[in-house]
């Protein structure tokens, strides 16, 4: 009786022990990559054997589009007790309904959200550095930034539309 109790108890450690390392933070912290749409449609369409001329006026067309929807846009910097991450940007699209002010309104409140889960749940300190409000779709509003400020990350594009 006593060797099944030693053997439950060396169990359950070995078991607290292996549950817990996953949870101390280190290198392999979850935080904002880099990506770059261009290099992924580019790589998208070369495994489709398509034309990579296609593919630039596709972006070009994408980047010039008007669009029937606004985009809301925080560059923060985040920190938290392991790192310090600069230029992050935040996106809420919403589609525009006609009140402009509203649907700004509504995508500010939806990106607000987002930065109060962030502190929340994985950043210490979540400062907003730049906000920016356009009439225009996000993905090419971060294109346009992109090409401007090369260190610029992308955190997400919130649909503003979903409730």
């Amino acid at each position: 009786m006593a060797k099944l109790f030693c053997t439950r108890f060396y169990c359950l450690c070995i078991m607290m022990a292996v549950a817990t390392l996953p949870a101390k933070a280190n290198d392999g912290t979850v935080r904002p990559g880099q990506f770059n749409l261009s290099v992924f449609i580019k790589a998208s369409v070369q495994v489709f054997n398509g034309n990579t001329a296609k593919v630039e006026a596709f972006l070009k067309n994408l980047r010039n589009k008007a669009a029937g929807t606004v985009c809301v846009c925080e560059i923060m910097e985040l920190r938290n007790n392991n790192m310090q991450i600069s230029n992050v940007a935040v996106f809420a699209e919403k589609t525009n309904k006609g009140n402009i002010g509203n649907e700004y309104k509504m995508a500010e409140r939806i990106i607000n959200r987002e930065r109060k889960q962030m502190k929340l749940v994985h950043f210490d300190a979540v400062k907003t550095n730049t906000r920016i409000a356009v009439t225009t779709n996000c993905l090419s509003l971060y294109m346009k930034l992109k090409e401007a400020t090369p260190e610029l990350k992308l955190y997400d594009i919130l649909d503003a539309d979903a409730k």
